[in-house]
């Protein structure tokens, strides 16, 4: 009974998820499905946050710090142009790596940045390095105390994000490039990718 109720939610989840992009497709509106794609990737943030409030009864509100974390992190890797420092030993050898990749800017510019999927190693670990020493004292709270330093840490980063230049401030980090998962198959801001992306974030 348990399998077959389960079957009947994936089932009914496929079917709104490939329903939602053929009303899109109809009504020749992508709101709904940009706005959806976006709710997946917040679904992955939950799932996240379930497993500390589901599993261990501890409520934390610093989950959109480590998110805010984790994408400015890609995001500045991969935007910021390291071609003035192309002569550097270290730029030099990155590059020589593979962890540095050449491409055209948004200008028709040369640009030098760091590969998408070494920022994403990246953004992983730096997020992992911050939550790790910040957990160890944080997690010695417990109920409201532990809610209100985490929520706290949320909230520094929300004002360190919204008030410097360097992250966009409140515009966020523009050009973002794609990330490119398999050959032909990629993750971008560009509206012909809408549909692919869609079904990314859901798959």
């Amino acid at each position: 009974m348990l399998q077959r109720n389960k079957a009947i939610q994936v089932a009914s989840l496929a079917a709104a998820v490939v329903a939602v992009q053929v009303l899109a497709a109809v009504t020749g509106s992508p709101y709904y499905l940009t706005q959806l794609t976006m709710s997946a990737y917040y679904v992955l943030v939950i799932l996240g946050l379930t497993v500390l409030m589901g599993y261990t009864g501890q409520i934390s509100l610093g989950h959109a710090g480590f998110f805010a974390m984790g994408g400015y992190t890609s995001a500045m890797l991969t935007t910021h142009d390291l071609t003035p420092m192309k002569d550097n030993a270290l730029i030099s050898a990155l590059n020589n790596t593979g962890l540095l990749i050449e491409r055209t800017g948004l200008y028709g510019d040369s640009l030098l940045n760091v590969h998408p999927w070494a920022a994403f190693i990246a953004a992983i670990a730096v997020t992992f390095v911050v939550a790790y020493l910040i957990g160890g004292p944080v997690l010695k709270l417990k109920g409201h105390y532990l809610a209100m330093a985490t929520l706290g840490f949320g909230t520094i980063i929300f004002t360190i994000v919204k008030a410097t230049p360097i992250f966009g401030e409140a515009d966020g980090i523009n050009a973002v490039p794609a990330f490119k998962l398999l050959p032909g198959l990629e993750v971008t801001g560009s509206i012909a990718t809408r549909v692919s992306n869609y079904y990314i974030a859901w798959g």
